[in-house]
């Protein structure tokens, strides 16, 4: 950080009292309501200076630990946003499971079922049960995933001077950037456990073992990686 000193010239300005218009001294930016010395009258002078934002000319270049952090926050934005429509359990090679419930491929065709018409089936409501709060917990991981790159953005937007928010909402997408990182790593990872106790609850292994999908492994890979970036950048800060 560097230290610039700044000289300050201040120039003076020569006017006549408005009323007893004897000479008078007043700094050449000075503006308001005065009192002349002389005749004790009061009178107004000079303008209101105007609001001048400055822009950083010499900001430092964003650093690669904030780069790569930003990358890897939209890469998890995307991937859950698939995530709501794929499959992230293969069982036996024909059983799909999504957030929004059960698909069967079988010698090339297929059929949906989604996860509150199992239960009210009946056909498995333990399964039925953690779908659901499979599909709920990726639904809070997308929802909390999108407002911590809406509070990324906002944050770079008002560092570069391009947008002017109240303190209060600075402060709330600063505190909150940890907190918005962390619950869809959490939610994402419990959901998947939630549901795999649920498969394994209804058909045990007689399918063969519900193994995570790639896009799974891919998704909580980044997810974790985000997390851990965002611990990086506020230790940097």
């Amino acid at each position: 950080m560097f230290i610039h000193n700044m000289v300050m010239i201040h120039t003076m300005a020569e006017i006549l009292c408005p009323h007893c218009e004897i000479e008078i001294v007043l700094d050449d930016d000075a503006f308001g309501e005065f009192e002349c010395p002389h005749c004790e009258n009061e009178f107004e002078w000079g303008e209101k200076p105007k609001t001048r934002v400055e822009t950083k000319s010499d900001s430092e270049p964003m650093s690669g630990i904030v780069a790569l952090s930003h990358a890897l926050h939209g890469a998890g934005a995307l991937m859950l946003i698939i995530g709501l429509f794929v499959s992230w359990i293969t069982i036996g090679g024909f059983l799909e499971i999504t957030p929004f419930g059960m698909r069967v491929s079988l010698f090339g065709f297929g059929e949906s079922v989604g996860w509150f018409s199992i239960l009210t089936e009946g056909g498995g409501s333990m399964l039925a049960i953690t779908g659901i709060l499979f599909m709920i917990l990726t639904i809070v991981a997308v929802i909390s995933q999108i407002i911590h790159v809406a509070f990324r953005v906002m944050l770079h937007m008002v560092d570069s001077g391009s947008l002017d928010i109240s303190m209060e909402m600075a402060y709330r997408a600063y505190h909150f950037r940890w907190h918005t990182s962390l619950i869809p790593l959490v939610c994402a990872g419990l959901g998947y456990i939630l549901i795999m106790i649920g498969v394994l609850t209804l058909l045990g292994m007689e399918g063969g073992f519900p193994w995570p999908n790639f896009f799974t492994i891919a998704l909580v890979g980044i997810l974790g990686g985000q997390f851990y970036m965002i611990n990086q950048e506020l230790m940097n800060e």
